[in-house]
């Protein structure tokens, strides 16, 4: 029987900003590297002008740029949005032949209690393929995510090992953080990596961590206090934004 480990109540997901900031194009950068790590050591997350997907693993802060470079951040570099936690899961299980992003999601939901707490996910494994992007940095004045999103590097890899790691939130938490699950990945050398938008032919170790409740630090920059971000069809932004734009 597999193990289903309850959330730990001592133990939170430790957000700074929202995905409504990022939707309303809010991309500066506001949070240190050394801030959020304080918070976590695993987690994702994007960087200042929204330069790159960022990959928490370890405790090192990855940024997968949208050149499709990856660079380690220095603690006073700074992020747009992250999202952290300090992952201890109780065991790791193998899985195997996972073919898409819904089958690791479904994988996830047999190892937890209930959909509606937070989870968070990593996934050492071997994939036959990657796809990935990696959004390029944005210069002011900034166009809102969904069109931001347009210019974004996209790129399927084969043949690839590594880590993919990120949460599966629950559906009422859309906008606050992404409903579902929001996954990165960096392979192995640490220079392939990038926001996962379906992966093909996996097999590895998988663990997993429920989590009762969220943190979200916002900023105080004059830019989020003055936003609008009664924003109309927030839903269908992100989702949008989550999308692959190449087809």
């Amino acid at each position: 029987m597999r193990h289903r480990p309850a959330a730990r109540d001592a133990k939170l997901v430790e957000q700074f900003s929202h995905v409504d900031a990022l939707v309303a194009g809010l991309f500066d950068g506001v949070f240190s590297v050394e801030e959020v790590g304080r918070r976590g050591h695993l987690g994702l997350g994007c960087g200042d002008h929204m330069d790159g997907e960022l990959v928490v693993l370890d405790g090192v802060f990855h940024l997968c740029h949208g050149d499709g470079t990856v660079s380690v951040l220095a603690a006073d570099d700074t992020l747009a949005f992250a999202e952290v936690v300090d992952f201890g899961p109780v065991a790791a299980e193998l899985v195997e032949a996972v073919d898409s992003i819904d089958a690791l999601t479904a994988a996830v939901a047999e190892r937890v209690v209930s959909p509606n707490l937070f989870h968070a996910v990593r996934f050492d494994a071997h994939f036959a393929t990657l796809s990935l992007r990696e959004a390029k940095r944005q210069t002011k004045p900034y166009l809102p995510l969904a069109e931001a999103v347009h210019d974004q590097r996209e790129n399927t890899v084969t043949d690839v090992t590594g880590t993919l790691l990120g949460f599966v939130a629950p559906s009422v938490f859309q906008g606050i953080s992404v409903a579902g699950p929001h996954f990165h990945f960096l392979d192995t050398t640490g220079t392939v990596g990038g926001h996962v938008l379906g992966i093909g032919g996996a097999t590895g170790e998988l663990a997993v961590e429920t989590y009762p409740g969220v943190t979200v630090r916002l900023p105080t920059t004059p830019e989020f206090l003055g936003a609008d971000l009664e924003l109309g069809d927030v839903d269908g932004a992100i989702r949008h934004a989550e999308s692959d734009h190449q087809r």
